[in-house]
Order: C-alpha cells, then sequence, then structure tokens
C-alpha cells in the first residue's frame, strides 16, 4: 500500500501560508467594520482596500516563488553546461597533448635558413619580430611547430590574438596556425596547404607587447633562443644559415647585443636614417645550440 508524505513541500507550504494570511485579513477587515458600525460605503472602501492589499500580497509571493524556480534552474543549467565544458576540455587538451608529443619525437624533415628581425619599440606597442624562412623539405612538409618570443617576466597567460599572430607563404599556398599551448610559452602548430615539396619562403610576424619593457626601463635585458634537436640526416640543426637584426629605437648612445657564449659574429652597430640603431648577428654554422644574447641600451630617449 502506497503512502503519501506527510510533511508538505516548500511551495505547499509557502502557497498555504499566504491562503491563510487572505482569510485571516478578510475575516478580520468583515469582523471590525461590523463592530465599529461604520457606514456601508465606508466599510466598502475599507473592505475593498483591504481585498487590494492582499492581492497586491499574493502577487508579489507567487512573482518571488516563480523567481525562485527559475534561479534553481537556471543553476541546475549552468551546472551542466560546466560539466560538459569540462568533459570537452579534458577532449581537447587529450588532442593538443598528442599533438605535441608527435612533433616532439618527430626529428626535422627539412633544412632552413632563418632571419629574425627584433624590433625595440619606443613603447610597449611598438615591440615587433619578423621570422622569415627558406624551408627545403626532405622531401616532403605537411606541418611544424614553433614557440614566439613572448615575454616571460610576468605570469600572464599570452594568446595568439594578443600578439596579432600572422603567418604567410611568399608563393601560392596558405598557412593555417593554431595555438597548441597558450600559457606563459606559447607554442604554435603550423599547417601547411598543399604541402611544401621544393624550396618554400615563408614569414611569420608578430607584436609581442611589452617584450622590451624591462630593456626600456633598466636599460639591458636578454633574449634567449633553443635551437632545435639534431635532425632525421643527423646534423646538429635544421638550420643551415641563422641570423638576427636587432633595431633600436633613436638615441644618441649606440646599443650593444652580444652573445653569451660567443657564438656567431656580430656586426657594429649601425644608424640608420630614421634615426634607429640597427645590429646584426650571425651564425653560419648553426650546431644545436642554445644562444643568449644581451642586450643594453641607454635609457632616457634620445
Amino acid at each position: 500500500m502506497m503512502t503519501m508524505s506527510a510533511t508538505p513541500s516548500k511551495y505547499q507550504s509557502v502557497f498555504r501560508g499566504t491562503l491563510n494570511v487572505l482569510i485571516m485579513l478578510l475575516g478580520l477587515a468583515s469582523g471590525v467594520a461590523q463592530l465599529a458600525e461604520f457606514p456601508a460605503r465606508i466599510a466598502q472602501w475599507a473592505l475593498t482596500a483591504v481585498c487590494l492589499a492582499c492581492l497586491l500580497y499574493f502577487v508579489v509571493r507567487f512573482w518571488q516563488i516563480a523567481f525562485v524556480l527559475k534561479i534553481r534552474q537556471l543553476r541546475g543549467e549552468v551546472v551542466e553546461k560546466t560539466q560538459a565544458l569540462a568533459l570537452q576540455r579534458v577532449g581537447h587538451q587529450r588532442y593538443l597533448d598528442a599533438i605535441q608529443r608527435i612533433s616532439d619525437r618527430e626529428k626535422p624533415l627539412f633544412q632552413e635558413t632563418l632571419e629574425v628581425t627584433v624590433t625595440v619599440g619606443a613603447d610597449d606597442d611598438s615591440d615587433r619580430i619578423v621570422e622569415k624562412r627558406v624551408t627545403t623539405p626532405g622531401p616532403l612538409l605537411t606541418h611544424r611547430t614553433m614557440r614566439p618570443i613572448v615575454p616571460t617576466y610576468d605570469d600572464r597567460i599570452v594568446r595568439l590574438d594578443d600578439v596579432a599572430f600572422k603567418a604567410y607563404r611568399q608563393t601560392s599556398g596558405t598557412i593555417t596556425a593554431l595555438p597548441l599551448e597558450q600559457t606563459r610559452l606559447l607554442r604554435v602548430w603550423m599547417i601547411f596547404d598543399p604541402a611544401m615539396t621544393s624550396p618554400t619562403e615563408w614569414q611569420v610576424e608578430y607584436r609581442p607587447r611589452g617584450l622590451w619593457r624591462p630593456l626600456r626601463e633598466r636599460g639591458w635585458d636578454q633574449l634567449v633562443w633553443e635551437d632545435r634537436l639534431p635532425t632525421a640526416a643527423g646534423t646538429p640543426s635544421a638550420f643551415t644559415r641563422f641570423q638576427v637584426t636587432f633595431s633600436f629605437p633613436e638615441n644618441a648612445k649606440p646599443p650593444s647585443v652580444k652573445e653569451r657564449e660567443g657564438y656567431g659574429v656580430i656586426e657594429e652597430p649601425v644608424r640608420g636614417p630614421s634615426g634607429r640603431w640597427e645590429m646584426v648577428w650571425r651564425d653560419e654554422k648553426p650546431a644545436g645550440r642554445r644562444y643568449i644574447w644581451d642586450l643594453t641600451q641607454s635609457v632616457g630617449g634620445p
């Protein structure tokens, strides 16, 4: 035999309490009117006022209950959406991890020359990096990964949109850039369409806002570049030539650049027609090294 719960629900209690209040107010108003022997018209007005007040009270209570129910419904939907989003993020991260593992395990099946232009801006917004590459696949190159140069002096998360990342080929074809890792160290998956089958010139450019803020504020900073692991051909680096041009803002005193371990050669600073200083560093025989350049410039402007 089925039995019903003797405990009323929260909303049944609310409705029952509201009805009890209405009945009590109506009875009280009617009794007071009879005992006081008010004129009929005044009694009608008083009773009408009480009825309107009761009706308003009932409407407000009903709206409150509807509002509470809606809030509970929305909270339930938020919980469901949050759980679904968490599952999607886990699945998405698994794909990213798999792509990174594949990329890390594959030795470069190409050789290339690389020319990087590092522009030290006069302010945060004018810091800029351009990487020009000529890649010779062996025999086919469909994708690769790279790490753009981004600020690392704080804990902010860097995304592709934050640095206005652009990649394009000098000839026909497209490059699709997808973020693999968006933390303090940005990593990008480059997909070439069509695949490279012959020497191809392409470049990326981006604006890492505030990259050289420490250099502008204190007059010195450093840049680190990690060359890749040995290639499939057994050579220590995929680079056959590596060049970096450092461009500094106009200043009365020339800047300085020095590779900490003495790798490569650095030219003397040259001042261009615009007043900016340029220094060119190059390594004609890259060997999978870790490069660290120490940069200095005068603080305080021209």
